[in-house]
């Protein structure tokens, strides 16, 4: 999508139900690009390691925020391989029953009940930068318009306080979440709290529900002025 057609009205603001390959087609800056200028090594494709942890945390993130698509793009494999054409995408045995343990750990924690009593799943925001008037988008994993909570969820091989919290530094998380607090910021007016859940992909699939503090979410924005004065001066290819 060409970045003029994002400052008409019908594209600008907050966009519920767009699907991703609209909002992934739309010629703006977002955070993924920032975060690579301090972390090159950050998404990574041909990482092992990483595909084991998308590809569980992208089912995950569907079974958790989008149910109903989950049943009809996921399958259990029988056989326990990947060979499966029922569906998309088959999983195997253990991830299929990994992930309706964390299902159920999920809904169960009180902090996630408080946080998705109401809300969108996989909300789209656009908006013009207001120092550099450039596009803009994030898409928020939840978001909880009663309470002002942006809500990301994240799939690790460990959670609690301690490990969270080095999360948030560790993969520039406090980037991430600056980055779309400041796209509520630009189209809303107001400050959001910034929440990260944490689920463990593997036993005890423990949830952990950590807010950013006042020290992360300024870690953030220092992070967001230095990449974006980055961007600004990387030359163009």
């Amino acid at each position: 999508m060409p970045l003029d057609d994002l400052f008409h009205d019908s594209f600008s603001g907050v966009r519920l139900g767009l699907d991703y390959s609209e909002y992934e087609a739309a010629q703006a800056l977002n955070q993924t690009i920032l975060r690579r200028l301090i972390a090159p090594e950050w998404g990574d494709a041909n990482d092992p390691h990483r595909q084991q942890v998308l590809g569980f945390g992208s089912a995950g993130h569907c079974l958790l925020l989008e149910p109903e698509r989950f049943l009809e793009e996921y399958t259990r494999n029988p056989d326990g391989t990947l060979s499966s054409q029922e569906s998309e995408v088959p999983l195997s045995v253990g991830t299929w029953e990994g992930l309706m343990n964390v299902q159920r750990t999920f809904w169960v924690h009180p902090e996630v009940k408080r946080l998705f009593v109401s809300g969108h799943p996989e909300v789209s925001l656009f908006w013009a930068h207001p120092e550099l008037q450039i596009p803009c988008k994030g898409r928020l994993d939840w978001w909880n318009p009663e309470i002002g909570a942006i809500v990301d969820l994240k799939f690790a091989n460990g959670s609690g306080r301690d490990f969270a919290r080095n999360l948030v530094g560790r993969r520039h998380l406090d980037l991430q979440l600056g980055w779309y607090r400041e796209g509520v910021r630009q189209l809303l007016g107001i400050e959001a709290q910034t929440w990260v859940i944490v689920i463990e992909k593997t036993k005890p699939y423990q949830v952990y529900a950590h807010q950013l503090s006042v020290r992360e979410l300024a870690s953030g924005q220092k992070k967001l002025a230095k990449t974006t004065a980055l961007w600004q001066h990387k030359p163009s290819p």
